[in-house]
Parts: structure tokens; sequence; C-alpha cells
């Protein structure tokens, strides 16, 4: 038994949901097997697909993030047109890099043409070299954030009427924009760690998508954000893992981390060490045993959805990613999730009403 609030039971109460990243570069962007991925994702009953975003990626880092990413509200678009029951979402669209105004539009596009398939999740990034080329505010991040959030959220819920904002970081005058999301809003789901993520997510968010906390910090991590929402209702706790691994009888897999490497830029000291098991091991990494024992350990912290990361890129090959989605899909989890919803069905709640009527002075929640 799973104790708390919005509490389930591993393996025969509340469902508990799975998506998967898709690499954004490597062999896994090629056409053939973006698409392929996307089909069979949505045919082995997984909840969403997920795709990160780098936009330009400064040349002290690219021996450690490659820059040919798929640009990540793209490739939602790409992959809702081509099923009909899987949600797409992004892991996490750097939401200071873009317009706030052609975001919400574009955000609003996919959810209209999908019938509200697409999850937002949001951050204030990391890499202070993109920040620069991009003509971005790194030192501010976190205030450009929470003022670019607030602006998307009242123009989805604008209804056509003319909006007007001025504040620090964004100024207009009497604009309209539709057609509205089909529940009024686009579901955004913060990402982070940090303090500044967890009261962007309580205050502004429908959803916590950190990445891989271990089950206590999550766990602490939860709360905080009830205390602040004053409930956890109508809210999605989900996490993005470092790496998901089912290994079969004498395989083994180590999975690396930036920390492997000896030259680490300083921007990326953002990035947790992976968790690891209490028999020592990465979580999500080991048997199908194994695997299930790391999701009840989440799913007691408060996570409900869980999103799996089979590869970083170009650390396996296409056969192998997709033999790893039939394995997770055949014997996990089935353990704790029922078959893929109906089409049309809500299997997260909707995107939750807010105090829209801040129109015209933003407040910003901290400076991280």
């Amino acid at each position: 038994m799973i104790d708390g609030e919005g509490a389930a039971t591993a393996g025969g109460g509340q469902e508990l949901s799975f998506g998967v990243v898709v690499p954004a570069f490597g062999p896994l962007a090629s056409r053939r097997a973006f698409n392929d991925a996307v089909d069979t994702i949505e045919g082995l009953g997984f909840e969403d697909v997920w795709f990160g975003d780098h936009v330009a990626v400064p040349s002290y880092a690219a021996h450690l993030t490659r820059p040919e990413w798929l640009e990540p509200l793209s490739a939602c678009m790409l992959a809702l047109g081509r099923t009909t029951r899987l949600r797409a979402g992004t892991d996490v669209l750097v939401l200071p890099y873009r317009d706030p105004l052609l975001v919400a539009k574009m955000a609003a596009t996919a959810d209209v043409l999908s019938g509200g398939r697409l999850v937002l999740g949001i951050g204030v990034g990391y890499l202070k070299g993109e920040f620069e080329a991009l003509g971005a505010d790194y030192g501010r991040r976190g205030s450009v954030t929470d003022q670019y959030l607030r602006v998307m959220q009242v123009l989805w819920g604008s209804a056509g009427t003319p909006v007007s904002f001025d504040t620090e970081f964004v100024r207009f005058n009497d604009v309209c924009m539709g057609p509205p999301p089909t529940t009024g809003q686009v579901p955004v789901w913060v990402g982070g760690n940090a303090k500044g993520a967890l009261r962007r997510a309580a205050l502004m968010g429908d959803g916590w998508h950190p990445l891989f906390p271990t089950p206590d910090l999550y766990r602490s991590g939860r709360d905080t954000i009830v205390a602040l929402r004053g409930s956890g209702d109508q809210f999605v706790f989900s996490i993005s893992l470092a790496a998901t691994r089912v290994l079969e009888a004498g395989e083994t897999y180590t999975p690396r981390s930036w920390g492997d490497d000896a030259d680490i830029p300083e921007d990326f000291g953002y990035s947790p060490p992976i968790p690891l098991a209490h028999d020592g091991r990465p979580r999500f990494v080991g048997h199908p045993d194994q695997l299930a024992a790391d999701v009840e350990d989440y799913a007691a912290a408060g996570v409900r959805h869980f999103t799996l990361r089979f590869s970083a890129g170009g650390d396996v090959g296409v056969a192998d990613y997709f033999d790893q989605l039939q394995r997770f899909a055949d014997q996990v989890m089935p353990r704790f999730s029922a078959p893929s919803a109906p089409r049309g069905s809500q299997p997260f709640p909707p995107a939750r009403e807010r105090d829209l009527s801040l129109t015209s002075h933003g407040r910003s929640l901290d400076r991280s």
C-alpha cells in the first residue's frame, strides 16, 4: 500500500502512467526512426512521448551535448499528427529562449488540432553560452520565466479579448489571440528541482516534472508543493528519469553521466547525480522485479507519472531502443497500469482554471 494524499496501491489500485523520451539527436532523430518510435510508443500503450530542448549549443559544451537537436515543439506537433491517443510533451522547453506570444500561439495550435494532447513542460534552462547566443538574460531567467508563463496563461484564457502587459520583460498593448486551448489552458508541467521551481510549479503549474531526484527528495518537494497549493488535487506529480534499462539474466549496463567526464563546464552543475537503489545499482536499471521496486519506491514518494529515458541520444542503437521499449511494456508496465485509455479520454486532470486578472502587471515568484 502506498500512503499519502492521492495514494495508490502499487500493482492493483490507482494507476500509474508511463511516458517515453525520444532522443532529440542521434540515430533516433532520423525521419524513419522518429516515426517508428512514435508509432511504437503509442502501440505499446505508453501514455506520452517527450522531446528535449536545445537551440544552439556553445562549442565549449559540444563534447557533452551534440548540436543537432530537433526543436521540441515541432517534434511534438509531428508526433501528435501521427497518432490518435498519445500525448506529446516537452522535456522541458526552455521558456526564456522564446517569445511568449509565439509559444502561446504554437502551443494552443497544437492543443486544438490534437484534441488537447499537448503537455508543455517548461524550465528556466542552464546553458549560459546558449542564453548568450540567443540574446536571453541568463542571470534573470527565473523572473523571465515567471512573466512569460503568466503572459501565456493570460492569452490562453482571454477568449480573444484584448490583453495588455507592461512588466519588466514583457510589454504589449491590446493584443487579441485565439483560438483558445480545448480546456481553456494548455497543461503546464514545471521542470526543475530547486526551491524556485517548486514555487513555480505550485502556484503557476498543472504538474511538477523534475530531473531524477531521490525518492526522499521527491517526497519533500511534493510536500512543499501541496503546502503551497493547499492541495495536491488536479495536479500531476511526474518525474523525468536519468536512464531506464530492463536487463535480462547475465546482462549488465552502467549508465554514463556527465560526472564521468573530466572536462565539465560549470553550467552542467545543475544536474543531480543518478539516484542509487538500496542495493547500490542505478535506479531504473536492472531486472524487471528491480525496476518494479523502483517504481513502487517513487510511487510511495508521490510520483504518479514516469518519463522513461531508454536512450540519451547516441548511446544505444535503434534496434536496442525498440527492444527496451518492448521489454518495459511487457515485463514492467502491466504491473502498474491498465491497457491504454480509450481515444478521447483524459488520463490526466485538465489544466486548472487560474486567476487571469493579472493583465497589466506581472509579479515574479523568485529569481531562480
